[in-house]
C-alpha cells in the first residue's frame, strides 16, 4: 500500500509538472494580416510587412491573410474586434474615412474603432483597355465590359467615382467585380473590353498584360483630376511616365489614392509602437520586397490618412518627427 501511495505521488507530481512546463512553450496566437488579393501592390506590401516584423521583432507572430477586396478586409477587421481579437489591414484610405463614418459601402455600420498605423504608398489606378480599342476616354465606357476590381474594393469605388464624373452611371456599362487576374486574363482573351488595375509602379498586373499583347491605359483630363483631389484629400494626381512599360509612348494622366496600415483601438500600444519602430528600424529589408515600399518614410508617414492614429503609432511617429509632438 505504501508503494502504490508512493508511485501515485510520483504520477501526480509529473502532472502538474507537465501542465507548468508545457504553458510557457505554447505558441503565441496568430495575428492576421489582412490585404486585398494578389496581383497589386498593398498585397505585395502587406505580405513583406509580415515578413520584416517576423523575421526582426521577437514574439511577433503575423500570418498573411489574403481578402477579396476592401470590404472584406474591414468585415473581417470587424469581426476581430467583436471577438476581441488583434489585427492589421493594408487598404485605400478613402474606404476606411467611409467605414469609420458609416458612409456609402458602410452605411448604417459605422468602424468607430478602425485605427491608423502608418501610410504605405500612392496606389496608381489604371483603366486599361487593348491596343485597338475604340474606348479613349472615360466616357467612352458606355456600354462596355469591364473588369473593376474585387467587390466592394477602393479600386472599384474609385473606378465608379470616377466614371461618374464622366456621366457614366453603374446602369450604363456592364461591371464586372473581377480580381486582378482575372482582369488580365479577360482582356487577353476578349471577353472583357477593358478592366481597372491598381498597385504601385510598376504594377504587375500591368506589366504581364504589355509583355502579352497591346494594350493602353486610358488617360483622364487635368480638370476631373484637379477637382477630384481637391475635393477628397486621399486622391492625388499621378502620371505614368512615357517607356516606363514595354508600348507606352507617352505620358499618361492618372490618379491615385493613398493607402495605409490600420488596426483595431483596442490593439496593445507598445505592441503596435514596437511593430512600427521594427518597421523603420527594418526599412532595408522592407525596401528590398517592392520598389513601392520606399514610399515608407518618416515625411509621408501621415500622408493622406483621414482617420485617427492608434496611440502607439502616434508615441513612434511622434519620436522620429513624423507628427507634431
Amino acid at each position: 500500500m505504501k508503494y502504490i501511495k508512493l508511485i501515485m505521488a510520483v504520477v501526480g507530481l509529473c502532472s502538474l509538472t507537465t501542465l507548468f512546463s508545457v504553458a510557457p512553450i505554447q505558441a503565441a496566437e496568430l495575428v492576421p494580416f489582412i490585404t486585398p488579393p494578389a496581383g497589386g501592390g498593398a498585397y505585395v506590401l502587406g505580405a513583406g510587412m509580415v515578413s520584416v516584423t517576423n523575421r526582426f521583432l521577437p514574439g511577433a507572430n503575423l500570418v498573411h491573410e489574403a481578402a477579396s477586396g476592401t470590404m472584406d478586409i474591414v468585415r473581417r477587421m470587424m469581426y476581430r474586434e467583436s471577438t476581441k481579437k488583434d489585427c492589421f489591414g493594408i487598404f485605400g484610405t478613402v474606404d476606411a474615412w467611409n467605414a469609420s463614418q458609416g458612409k456609402n459601402e458602410y452605411s448604417g455600420k459605422p468602424f468607430a474603432n478602425i485605427r491608423a498605423v502608418v501610410y504605405a504608398t500612392a496606389t496608381d489606378l489604371y483603366l486599361v483597355v487593348p491596343g485597338n480599342s475604340p474606348i479613349k476616354s472615360y466616357a467612352d465606357v458606355k456600354g462596355r465590359r469591364i473588369g473593376m476590381g474585387g467587390p466592394g474594393s477602393t479600386v472599384a469605388n474609385t473606378a465608379h467615382f470616377l466614371l461618374e464624373q464622366y456621366g457614366v452611371a453603374k446602369k450604363d456599362f456592364k461591371p464586372y467585380y473581377f480580381t486582378y487576374s482575372e482582369t488580365v486574363q479577360g482582356i487577353q482573351d476578349g471577353s472583357l473590353d477593358g478592366g481597372f488595375v491598381a498597385g504601385g509602379y510598376p504594377l504587375p498586373s500591368y506589366t504581364e498584360l504589355a509583355n502579352t499583347r497591346e494594350v493602353r491605359i486610358v488617360p483622364l483630363d487635368e480638370q476631373t483630376v484637379k477637382k477630384a483631389t481637391s475635393e477628397h484629400p486621399y486622391y492625388c494626381r499621378n502620371v505614368v511616365k512615357a517607356k516606363s512599360y514595354k508600348g507606352l509612348e507617352q505620358d499618361v494622366l492618372i490618379m491615385s489614392f493613398t493607402t495605409a496600415v490600420f488596426t483595431l483601438a483596442s490593439v496593445d500600444s507598445d505592441f503596435i509602437y514596437k511593430f512600427l519602430k521594427n518597421l523603420f528600424d527594418h526599412r532595408t529589408e522592407y525596401y528590398a520586397i517592392h520598389s513601392s515600399a520606399k514610399d515608407l518614410t518618416p515625411e509621408d508617414a501621415t500622408k493622406g490618412v483621414p482617420v485617427p492614429f492608434h496611440p502607439g503609432a502616434e508615441k513612434y511617429l511622434r519620436e522620429i518627427g513624423a507628427m507634431k509632438k
